[in-house]
């Protein structure tokens, strides 16, 4: 009896961003939500929830790529975003991307889970490069160009925002 690994069907480890966060000063905290919530809108991004008195704002779906095959899918990032009072670090905008993987046969056959991230050096082995591999990447640049945009408006390095990585198991990426 011969046991059958399909190359796309094989669990591997991949690195997720959970969260980006920057620190701010207190008196800053109205400006950057309100440059967050431009920031979203000149991306594309519809917002689905804004409250400026706890300042939160999260986006719909963004439809960033589709994916013919069998089946066929369609991808889409959310952003959620909050600035507040973080006990003993202070004031300081988080971020949050999560990405949803959609059959488009059966649309209530999705799945969410961070947005995956890729190195430079897992990018340079393009053997391992899958079609929803490429699509997260494709997520991956638009959230940079979110998180850019923001740094521009707001006057401060990029390098500011800090990420939270976290490995998680996927199948096909």
């Amino acid at each position: 009896m011969a046991l059958l690994v399909f190359s796309g069907c094989v669990p591997v480890q991949r690195t997720a961003m959970v969260d980006v966060r920057a620190p701010i000063s207190p008196e800053d905290s109205d400006r950057a939500y309100k440059v967050i919530a431009l920031a979203f809108l000149d991306k594309g991004f519809d917002i689905k929830t804004k409250d400026s008195d706890i300042r939160i704002i999260t986006t719909e779906y963004k439809k960033y790529e589709s994916v013919d095959g069998f089946p066929p899918f369609d991808f889409y990032l959310q952003v959620k975003a909050a600035v507040r009072e973080v006990p003993g670090r202070g004031t300081e905008i988080s971020l949050w991307p999560k990405v949803k993987e959609q059959n488009r046969f059966n649309p209530n056959a999705f799945t969410e889970h961070p947005l995956i991230v890729y190195s430079t050096k897992e990018l340079a082995n393009t053997r391992d490069i899958t079609v929803r591999s490429e699509a997260m990447l494709k997520a991956q640049l638009l959230f940079e160009s979110v998180v850019r945009a923001i740094t521009d408006a707001l006057g401060v390095a990029p390098g500011l925002f800090r990420p939270t990585m976290d490995t998680i198991e996927v199948v096909g990426m």
